[in-house]
């Protein structure tokens, strides 16, 4: 008994014993420093697969091309230089990266059409083949992997000591080169797991969501139709609402748009030569299924229901013989072209609802595509997660945005501290790791920003106004993290990096080379341009960033701290780049305080006024949130005004024969 006891206590600690250790070697460090000196080679057969996928998908795309038109492909070959790799792939040895990367560059234009499956696959398999070549061919290869495994287990344990945005940047460059190299997969998927969460969440109440579709429907039209032999002649009267409702769905956000209301039908039926006064009482409801994803706006056909009554006023006829059996048929068919009645109305308020909530779910997919995914799938930024749903009161989104070489966020978002119509939580890594993607290595010259104020409806500031006198000047962003913010203490911080000022035609870069001190090179810096703002709620409801000091216009070393001197023409970069900078980075944003967010579009202005009840920049998140105040409501004699009055509006025949598609609603037939 006693040896039985011993044994089962030593099973019980080698159990906890190893579980123990299985748990921590599941931990992202340490299945890091585990994976030290398991490097795979990139081998031949590797690269003459990856070759062989990327002359697959070339296939694919001529012939793509050969059914877009001659002319349109004519110039995505050029685009793409793909005679020019295609020429690389089919020499003799190792082609040209030179040469491939220029085609590779070409397939992240913001070009139309390069964000179709044909264009993305060839991208993406061109970029598997090249890095291919270099890690193949690259030596000591083996000896860098360890190396980078130290990197990168000293930045896990310096996050994990106290997370910093450098940190994050650093381990992201790190985790994006193990990616190149198709190294330690499952490495960086735990590492990314622990260590990149969602950098945005939304969330917006029903009344919020509903009030933008939110309407009333009051109209006359003319009714035409034939019943049972008896053609139908009159006008019918609609008074309804339109709403929105949640759905609850996992999946994807899903709403219902929905029409209630009633329509009365004043109705003259011809047969022979019997005329029928009749007035039809219908009661409508209607529903649409809308579906929002990250794949686009979707919807199912609408679908109605009709309850149609009728009171029939008088019969007219040439003898009380032919009006007597007149009134005997209308009394034994009534039941029955009630039903047929409902059914046709039911039929065309839904054909109603489908054509023209169909209008504006083709605006809003058209919008969603060509403004958001399509855009950022060219530039390879469409977020990794964008996830939506719908509760029975809310909408939530959830997005993740961090490529092969960066992290999102360090943890989740802090709690909200209440509740709010619309609210949002937005951590810092967004604003680097889209504009990275998108606007890295881009050239931004004083005729587009120009045209970026133009194109928003906006006045262009007088700095920035080009004139006959004005000398051309342009900036080029910086690759790694362009654009880059700070929410701590309750303030904001925006920085911009470039990595090359140009001035004069041509846009010719500056020369503005440093000296390193330690190693007494010449060195390209970058150049930040920064500002600091307190976040405030000016007024009751509004935002406003007040800025806390000048604009800063620094040149970066290469230890990462501003340089503490520099000569004449560096003074003068500073000059300009400030005075062009603060008309866009001004002291406050917006300049004028506001007292919430209004909507000028006359579809958007029945959300009412978005009043700021959260406003709290801590921790690398910002949080915000929004009361939404409606509109006041209509008064009662606005609405005499602009309603319909059934007992006095007519619409004769000539009007009717000029009138756009009818709701019929009711109709009677002897």
């Amino acid at each position: 008994m006693r040896r039985t006891l011993c044994f089962l206590t030593a099973f019980c600690v080698a159990v906890s014993v190893f579980s123990v250790a299985h748990v921590r070697a599941e931990s992202p460090l340490e299945l890091a420093r585990a994976a030290k000196g398991q490097s795979r080679i990139i081998s031949a057969d590797d690269v003459a697969a990856s070759k062989a996928r990327l002359q697959q998908s070339v296939q694919v795309l001529e012939s793509h091309l050969r059914a877009d038109g001659e002319e349109h492909a004519a110039e995505l070959r050029a685009l793409l230089h793909l005679e020019a790799m295609q020429a690389e792939l089919e020499k003799e040895g190792t082609p040209s990266l030179e040469v491939l990367n220029r085609s590779l560059v070409a397939y992240r234009e913001n070009h139309e059409g390069l964000e179709l499956k044909a264009f993305t696959d060839v991208r993406d398999s061109l970029r598997a083949y090249m890095n291919h070549l270099v890690f193949s061919s690259a030596d000591g290869f083996s000896a860098e992997f360890d190396r980078r495994i130290d990197e990168l287990v000293a930045q896990l344990e310096a996050y994990e000591a106290g997370p910093t945005t450098k940190l994050a940047n650093e381990i992201g460059r790190t985790l994006g080169w193990f990616d190149r190299a198709e190294q330690i997969a499952s490495v960086t998927s735990a590492i990314r797991a622990q260590y990149s969460h969602p950098n945005l969440y939304v969330v917006a109440s029903k009344p919020l969501v509903a009030s933008s579709v939110r309407d009333a429907v009051e109209a006359a039209e003319p009714l035409r139709d034939c019943v049972m032999g008896t053609s139908i002649h009159g006008t019918t009267y609609l008074n309804g609402n339109i709403d929105l409702e949640l759905v609850p769905s996992d999946e994807r956000a899903a709403f219902d748009i929905t029409l209630i209301g009633n329509a009365v039908s004043n109705n003259v039926g011809y047969n022979r030569n019997v005329s029928i006064y009749s007035t039809g009482y219908t009661n409508l409801n209607a529903s649409k299924r809308v579906y929002f994803d990250m794949e686009g706006v979707t919807s199912d056909w609408a679908t109605a229901t009709a309850a149609t009554s009728t009171h029939v006023s008088s019969i007219a006829a040439k003898c009380r013989i032919v009006r007597n059996i007149a009134w005997k048929q209308v009394n034994q068919r009534k039941s029955q072209a009630e039903a047929i009645a409902s059914r046709m109305a039911a039929g065309r308020v839904a054909a109603r609802v489908d054509g023209q909530a169909g209008e504006r779910l083709a605006e809003a997919e058209e919008s969603y595509q060509g403004k958001f995914r399509a855009p950022l799938v060219r530039r390879e930024s469409f977020p990794e997660r964008f996830e939506l749903k719908t509760t029975d009161s809310e909408l939530l989104v959830q997005l993740l945005r961090a490529g092969s070489f960066q992290l999102a966020a360090p943890g989740p978002a802090p709690e909200l501290g209440g509740e709010f119509d619309l609210a949002a939580r937005v951590h810092e890594s967004i604003a680097g790791n889209f504009s990275e993607s998108i606007i890295g290595g881009v050239m931004l010259t004083d005729t587009r920003i120009v045209e970026m104020y133009q194109e928003a409806e906006m006045e262009v500031p007088a700095d920035l106004v080009i004139t006959n006198d004005s000398d051309p000047w342009a900036i080029t962003f910086a690759r790694s993290q362009p654009i880059s913010v700070e929410f701590v203490n309750g303030d904001v911080n925006v920085a911009i990096l470039c990595q090359s000022l140009h001035q004069g035609d041509g846009y010719s870069p500056v020369s503005l080379l440093l000296k390193d001190e330690a190693t007494e090179k010449l060195f390209r810096p970058d150049i930040k341009i920064s500002r600091e703002y307190e976040l405030t709620t000016p007024n009751d409801g509004g935002l406003q960033l007040v800025s806390k000091g000048d604009l800063k216009v620094e040149f970066i070393e290469l230890n990462g701290e501003p340089a503490k001197s520099y000569g004449a023409r560096h003074a003068a970069a500073v000059g300009l780049l400030s005075k062009k900078f603060n008309a866009m980075l001004k002291p406050k944003l917006p300049e004028e305080p506001n007292d919430g967010i209004t909507f000028d579009d006359e579809r958007w202005k029945r959300i009412g006024k978005l009043k700021a009840r959260l406003a709290k920049a801590a921790d690398g998140w910002l949080q915000l949130g929004w009361e939404q105040v409606l509109p006041d409501a209509p008064t009662d004699e606005a609405i005499a005004d602009g309603g319909v009055d059934a007992a006095d509006a007519v619409v004769d025949e000539s009007e009717a024969n000029e009138s756009a598609e009818l709701l019929q609603t009711a109709s009677l037939a002897p």
